[in-house]
């Protein structure tokens, strides 16, 4: 039998070729690239959900008016998702939330309408656009999203509640809100730490000090919401009575903003029929300054906003209706914002275009050239006739708007001009000194009762004497 010998081998040599052999493995694997792991994707999805029928939870028992229902017509989802951006699309068909009363709640025959009350939205878009960079990112990286840009668009909310009705809706919102923002059985994240926006832990990060953390992504990217509403018609009804917050704008409306700009008068003026307490009407304590201080600003606003003649003479209607009722003490707070739209007012060649825009849009409805004006003029004398300093700044627009309203029909406005006129006597005379050396009168005769003269290179004056006989 052959034996071959075998020579012993030293370990230390075979160890070598085996470590060299794993070396070259190593590198070979990382010289290799698949960059199908690092491939772009994108991401496109679809939903559409039709003919939804949802229910308000809340505590609902025998003796308390069932759960508010919810239907939807058609609820549509859709994403774009891109490398660089993600677009997101919700729209929202007309939605409509009923809900009833109480059970045991009993009206009269002629107003079992009420039992049932409901809210609608015509429609809801929201759209949303999350834009993302790989700026200064490794491919192991998640991109960085610097701008997250969102618009809502919501269609006009309308509905016809009670005040139970309302009551149920809102413990309704109330417990589902309640339910979403449950902060104790919310789950915690296992990482106790929070990320930057260099993609590394906040402590760890070396932009961290210590005085502030790194800030992370969601700290420091842009945000921008633009929302809109159409309108609001809502009408809190009960047997016998209505409440209706309408927060359109009525006086924009063609054809009833001129009606609903003299009817702003009616809530503060006095009555001898309506409105009064003898007619079972509820009357707070200044409850016309109160009124007056809520609409105000926004008449004043869109006055002065608004390029349509039509909305501009409705808004200046409404601002006049409203002065002949309130107290000085009240106009006088706002007199600096109110007296350029009074101004504007008096113009006699504005006023004849809003007088044709009012003629225009309502026939039959005339007062908007002589009750409108008229109505400016008596509480501007009596405004000046307290306090003449406001008027300071606007003495030459002043004279200038009112010296052709002294020969203005009907008599009465011509009167309050003068009236205005002769209340500047107050304000301290100015010095002119012009050009050139001109003597020229402005208005009537010196035995008229009140005049007008100018004499460039000396004083302006502003002269107003006891007429012998009445204007």
């Amino acid at each position: 039998m052959n034996q071959t010998l075998l020579k012993k081998e030293n370990p230390a040599e075979v160890s070598q070729p085996e470590e060299s052999k794993s070396s070259s493995l190593v590198e070979d694997k990382k010289s290799e690239f698949d960059c199908r792991k690092y491939r772009q994707f994108a991401v496109t999805v679809y939903l559409d959900i039709q003919n939804v029928l949802g229910h308000l939870l809340k505590d609902c028992t025998e003796q308390y008016p069932p759960c508010p229902t919810v239907a939807l017509d058609r609820l549509i989802f859709e994403m774009n998702k891109r490398y660089s951006e993600t677009q997101l699309q919700v729209v929202v068909s007309p939605l409509i939330l009923t809900t009833s009363d109480d059970p045991n709640h009993q009206r009269l025959s002629a107003h079992q309408h009420l039992h049932t009350g409901f809210l609608m939205l015509s429609g809801l878009q929201m759209r949303g656009d999350a834009m993302f960079s790989a700026e200064e990112r490794s491919l192991d990286e998640e991109t960085l999203e610097y701008a997250w840009l969102v618009e809502l668009t919501v269609g006009t909310l309308s509905g016809k509640l009670t005040t139970p009705q309302l009551q149920n809706i809102i413990t309704a919102l109330e417990a589902f809100v309640f339910t979403v923002e449950d902060a104790e059985n919310s789950l915690r994240h296992p990482r106790p730490y929070l990320y930057c926006y260099h993609g590394t832990p906040q402590p760890q990060c070396p932009q961290t000090t210590s005085e502030h953390f790194c800030p992370t992504t969601d700290t420091i990217k842009y945000k921008m919401v633009r929302a809109s509403l159409d309108g609001i018609s809502l009408n809190l009804v009960e047997s016998g009575t209505i409440l209706c917050f309408q927060m359109q704008e009525l006086l924009s409306d063609p054809l009833i903003g001129m009606e609903a700009a003299h009817n702003f008068g009616t809530i503060v003026k006095d009555h001898n029929y309506a409105l009064t307490s003898h007619t079972h009407a509820n009357i707070r304590l200044l409850h016309k300054q109160r009124f007056f201080e809520s609409v105000v600003g926004p008449l004043v606003e869109l006055f002065s906003t608004t390029n349509d003649i039509k909305t501009k003479s409705c808004a200046l209607v409404a601002i006049a209706s409203l002065l002949p009722w309130l107290p000085h003490i009240v106009l006088n707070a706002h007199i600096q914002k109110l007296l350029p739209v009074l101004l504007q007012g008096l113009n006699t060649s504005d006023f004849s275009k809003i007088g044709e825009a009012s003629i225009n849009m309502e026939r039959h409805d005339v007062r908007c050239g002589s009750e409108t004006r008229l109505s400016i003029l008596t509480t501007l004398a009596s405004l000046l006739k307290q306090n003449a300093s406001p008027a300071e700044r606007h003495t030459s627009t002043l004279i200038s708007f009112l010296m052709p309203l002294t020969t203005y029909h009907p008599l009465t406005v011509g009167v309050k001009a003068l009236e205005c006129l002769a209340a500047l006597v107050t304000l301290p005379v100015s010095v002119i000194l012009p050009y050139r050396n001109e003597s020229w009168s402005i208005f009537g005769q010196p035995d008229s009762g009140l005049f007008v003269q100018t004499v460039w290179g000396t004083t302006t004056t502003l002269i107003y004497t006891t007429p012998s006989v009445g204007y």
